[in-house]
């Protein structure tokens, strides 16, 4: 009879598990999702915006008053940005590098330069051509400007800090980056990927391969990336 009674325990436990483990995974299946907010499609090569949040409600509470809102719903989840700022880093060869940035830097020169160890990557200040042909050196302490090429010598290469350039142009202004080259000789960094264009306006552009320290030309149809320099000839 104890025996008879012993399993009889055990199977009212096990039903009373069973149970419970049905009613977690109905209470987990019945999870809902909200979405507060608005997306605008983006054009071909433009960014969208949106101000989507994202919401899985975990429980229906008795609503606390004015403080609690008009739902009282508890929920957790995370919100989309309107903007998402884009990080950049440069990877330097060893010798001299032509680069550039999209626009001013929210970092100085010094600590956009300076690797993992703390140790700077480059030797010396950058260089900005001026429209003279010379070259102006940078503090180390000034912001990286932007669209202007530079020259950056590196002794043994390395991967700098992050950093961002919260006012660089966008295709979403509307501007062409060609209506930023003046006539002649342009020491140029795109604010953003862009094409170079049929012969037209645009004569030629070379851009610097530190690995064999020699100019190459770059063809219409290739594509210029941000934070790399060309030189860029501009017919009257």
């Amino acid at each position: 009879m104890r025996a008879r009674l012993q399993s009889l325990l055990r199977s009212v436990a096990v039903a009373v598990a069973a149970m419970a483990l049905a009613a977690q995974a109905q209470t987990a299946a019945s999870s809902r999702y909200r979405l507060e907010g608005t997306v605008t499609p983006a054009g071909a090569g433009q960014s969208g915006q949106t101000g989507m949040t994202v919401y899985q409600i975990v429980a229906q509470p008795e609503p606390l008053g004015e403080s609690a809102g008009n739902l009282g719903m508890l929920v957790h989840g995370w919100r989309l940005p309107a903007v998402v700022e884009l990080i950049y880093r440069y990877v330097l060869e060893p010798g001299w590098n032509l680069q550039g940035s999209p626009g001013v830097s929210d970092l100085s020169t010094g600590a956009v330069f300076t690797g993992p160890a703390g140790a700077p990557i480059k030797i010396g200040n950058i260089q900005y051509a001026t429209p003279t042909g010379s070259f102006v050196q940078a503090d180390d302490s000034d912001p990286l400007v932007g669209l202007q090429a530079f020259w950056v010598f590196s002794y043994w290469g390395g991967r700098g800090q992050p950093f961002t350039t919260p006012e660089a142009p966008t295709p979403a202004d509307g501007s062409a980056w060609q209506d930023l080259l003046r006539p002649g000789w342009n020491l140029f960094s795109p604010p953003y990927m862009v094409t170079v264009p049929p012969r037209g306006t645009i004569v030629v552009v070379w851009r610097w391969n530190p690995a064999t320290s020699s100019y190459e030309i770059v063809l219409p149809g290739a594509e210029l990336q941000p934070l790399v320099g060309y030189w860029i000839f501009v017919g009257r």
